[in-house]
């Protein structure tokens, strides 16, 4: 008769998947309460839930929350935003 070996149990490693953020930094008040909404007829939204900050902009391509962010933040940063 053979004895049963016993093996070590093998550890499971989970692999996070990690996702954009939904709400950004305001480059105005500095709080993180700057939200993007996309519409159908490729217009976004920009808007600061603190200090009122808002901004509207054409989207032709297909473009992520973050690259709007993005354009929203230079933009500001030029002088062309939030005068």
């Amino acid at each position: 008769m053979v004895p049963i070996v016993g093996r070590r149990k093998r550890r499971v490693i989970k692999t996070v998947k990690r996702t954009l953020p939904k709400v950004f930094g305001c480059p105005r008040c500095g709080t993180i309460s700057v939200k993007v909404k996309m519409t159908e007829g490729n217009l976004a939204t920009i808007a600061c839930g603190s200090c009122g900050l808002r901004s509207t902009y054409d989207v032709t391509s297909r473009k992520e929350t973050i690259d709007i962010y993005n354009i929203f933040v230079d933009r500001f940063m030029s002088g062309k935003v939030g005068v």
